[in-house]
């Protein structure tokens, strides 16, 4: 089975959308992308668009023209004075090191004997010329020998080698004994005759430094960490540099240069303007920042949810509800104290993963906070809060259709807000308790206000463009539903086994992480086209009454049959169900074929397969495209294979699905799902645990109501053999069949029991 982690299949809402994005839709895409950029950038740079002009036009490096004086008294933390100032004491402090490390020195001590003996080797080679011994020892990649050390190595007698041999180990221990960093490398190798016993002759010193030097390796190593702690320990020791102007003080002197700290007191004062050049710049900063920001957006939206990128309501959505909510920041006033920490930012994560599920909402939470942090004046404390508190609001959403659950989120994120304000208020910002204590009950409204504002905009969202969110499929499972009202009245049987599939795709979706709510919607819904011919499906037929056996056409039983697939997607757009659940309909049965009636049908032709028309045969499909609708598929085919056969004891219902899914994938039917191997494993454990529990094995006592007669009739709805004799599963399902459609004495459908024995 191809199965391909990250591939999603592109989902639209029109018929045949399995072929991808079709031209209109790149154009739509194309042009949201356009508007997005084009909305961020303005909302983003508005002061840089509209603001108004103040008095001065001053650049770092400029010189000013005249002296600059403070219209008030004010006194403030210099940033940039402070930061000057770390960074001086973060300079002062030297390079940590290691100490030497003794596997260094052994490492190299054994090496050196390695090298020794392989000189003592070639030493000894009688069978060599002198030019091939000289080319033997300089050879050896480890040292640098010129010619003339390789000959004086030759020449030496035994006695004086081995004394030369040792008084190398000697001395490479001795200096490996020593701290050997990189930067003292050289001076190290520079000292090594210095070492040397003075009973050895200069060029015998000169001999022994040389393998000495091609020896030594540093053995002490930077220790990153331990000097990052020691720059931030004086980093953390220097106190803010605080900067006090009185009323007609001079800022700025005529005819001085103009530095960052004289830019951030006019910026403090309040006398800065923007220049048409500094406009310009942060306008295309709004317009880069943007541009970025949903850039990356999208090009993980495209690699990780590309049925979202496929499905042009849900796209522009997302990045509707990112340009409200950055919108919301900039009417509440960004250059203001209190408002913009009331803006209920974190409501766009609660929403989003009801809608697209929580990565979408991770992913759409980082980008607003990036563009908020470009935006405001105090971009690191919002950015921070909007970032921190639309995770926790992501994370702690984990059952998205129950109302206290958005309340609960809106709790913690409060909570969050507050615990962000603190933080900030112990370094610094706000810098009084009263701000800090306003903050942290704005942040707590904050919480409280993206719960509610969340519920809110998931039920206008839910109401007008129609989009399965937790809420709206709540209310499709309820048993008052127009449609499960007329399917429970007009085929009762059907109702019945789509409960129970729905029961059986649900736990598998939550075992492996699925949206099991739009799972047991799509169950509750996916057998809906039976009303239009209830009683041509078993499930609803009674007294062995069997309207195929008036036809006695296959073509025309199997047109009824695959019609419930066209009919049921008919009624669920009648209905107004959204399009994901119509997926369910039209995905369910895959492009699989009512097995029993095929087979009449190439009987009626003397057994000719070539002179039937399989297409009339096949279900239009397409095949299973998401998890969801490939669990459905699953769950239909075991819950009407296991409810036709009957069998006797747990081994056989482990069989029958076990035998179910390999067939589903040898079909091909779930290439397109993106349903890993494991995912397999654990649903199929789990439909066996399930249905182990609901159709558990009975003891009949003789003559009671539960031991009947078998009967040669029994064959279309219990899954026994022609004559009445139980069959193995794989004599009861061949290739395309299933196990409802026992034997060609068994009309039932691929999937579904949809018809009875004509």
């Amino acid at each position: 089975m191809r199965t391909i982690w990250g591939r999603f299949y592109p989902y639209s809402d029109d018929a045949g959308h399995g072929q991808g994005v079709s031209k209109p839709g790149v154009i739509f895409r194309a042009l949201l992308a356009i508007v997005s950029v084009g909305l961020a950038t303005v909302i983003v740079g508005y002061d840089a668009l509209f603001a108004g002009q103040q008095a001065l036009a001053l650049q770092v490096g400029q010189v000013a023209p005249q002296d600059i004086l403070a219209p008030f008294s004010i006194s403030y933390e210099s940033a940039v004075l402070t930061q000057q100032r770390i960074q001086v004491a973060m300079n002062s402090v030297r390079d940590v090191y290691d100490p030497p490390d003794p596997s260094v020195a052994r490492q190299q001590v054994q090496l050196a004997r390695q090298v020794l003996d392989y000189i003592a080797d070639v030493r000894a080679d009688e069978f060599a010329t002198p030019e091939m011994l000289r080319a033997d020892l300089r050879a050896i990649d480890t040292l640098t020998l010129t010619d003339e050390m390789a000959a004086a190595i030759l020449a030496f007698d035994p006695e004086r080698w081995n004394e030369i041999d040792e008084q190398v180990i000697t001395v490479l221990e001795r200096v490996m004994r020593a701290e050997i960093r990189d930067d003292t490398l050289r001076s190290t190798k520079q000292n090594i005759p210095n070492l040397v016993s003075v009973r050895f002759r200069e060029d015998e010193v000169a001999l022994i430094s040389a393998i000495v030097e091609g020896l030594i390796r540093p053995n002490t190593f930077f220790n990153e960490e331990r000097t990052r702690q020691a720059k931030q320990a004086a980093a953390d020791a220097v106190t803010p540099e605080v900067r006090s102007f009185e009323r007609g003080q001079i800022v700025v002197r005529g005819g001085s240069l103009v530095t960052e700290a004289d830019m951030e007191a006019l910026a403090q004062l309040g006398l800065l303007q923007r220049s048409p050049d500094r406009r310009l710049q942060d306008l295309l900063g709004a317009l880069l920042t943007s541009l970025m920001v949903l850039l990356v957006l999208g090009l993980y939206l495209n690699r990780f949810h590309r049925s979202l990128m496929a499905d042009s309501t849900m796209l522009s959505l997302v990045a509707g509800l990112l340009l409200v909510t950055l919108l919301g920041m900039r009417l509440a006033g960004p250059d203001r104290v209190v408002q913009p920490y009331l803006v209920p930012t974190a409501a766009m994560g609660l929403m989003l993963t009801a809608l697209a599920g929580p990565s979408v909402a991770v992913a759409g939470t980082v980008s607003l906070a990036v563009l908020i942090g470009f935006m405001v004046n105090s971009p690191f404390a919002l950015a921070t809060m909007t970032l921190l508190s639309g995770l926790v609001g992501i994370l702690t959403l984990t059952n998205t259709e129950r109302f206290n659950s958005y309340f609960v989120s809106g709790l913690l994120i409060g909570l969050t807000n507050a615990a962000v304000v603190l933080m900030f208020f112990f370094d610094g910002y706000p810098s009084d308790s009263l701000g800090a204590l306003t903050l942290v009950t704005a942040g707590l409204a904050n919480g409280l206000l993206s719960g509610v504002l969340a519920l809110m905009g998931l039920y206008v969202i839910s109401s007008v463009f129609n989009i399965p969110t937790s809420l709206r499929l709540l209310e499709l499972t309820q048993p008052s539903q127009k449609l499960l009202q007329r399917l429970l009245r007009e085929a009762p049987g059907t109702y019945q086994h789509s409960l129970q599939v729905a029961n059986l795709a649900e736990l598998a979706a939550e075992r492996i992480g699925a949206n099991a709510m739009l799972t047991r919607v799509g169950a509750l819904y996916h057998d809906v086209g039976k009303m239009k011919a209830p009683h041509f499906f078993i499930e609803n037929q009674v007294d062995g009454v069997n309207p195929h056996e008036g036809l006695n056409d296959p073509y025309r039983s199997a047109r009824i049959i695959i019609d419930h697939v066209t009919e049921g997607d008919a009624l669920a757009r009648e209905y107004d169900l959204p399009a994901r659940v119509r997926d369910f309909i039209r995905e369910h049965h895959g492009t699989t074929r009512p097995m029993y009636f095929y087979q009449l049908a190439v009987e009626q032709a003397g057994g000719n397969e070539s002179a039937v028309d399989r297409s009339r045969f096949t279900y239009p499909g397409p095949r299973p495209r998401s998890r969801e609708t490939a669990i459905l598929m699953l769950a239909d085919s075991c819950e009407s294979a296991i409810r036709a056969r009957r069998p006797k004891n747990k081994q056989e219902i482990a069989d029958i699905i076990r035998y179910m899914f390999d067939l589903r994938v040898a079909e091909g039917q779930l290439d397109d799902s993106d349903l890993s191997l494991s995912e397999l494993s654990e649903i199929q454990r789990v439909f066996v645990e399930s249905l182990q529990g609901v159709f558990h094995p009975r003891i009949a006592y003789a003559g009671g109501p539960l031991a009947p007669a078998v009967t040669s009739n029994q064959s279309a709805s219990d899954g026994t053999g022609e004559r009445g004799v139980e069959t193995e599963p794989e004599q009861a399902v061949t290739e395309g069949q299933e196990a409802d459609s026992p034997s060609p004495q068994g009309a039932d459908n691929q999937q579904d029991n949809e018809t009875v024995k004509p």
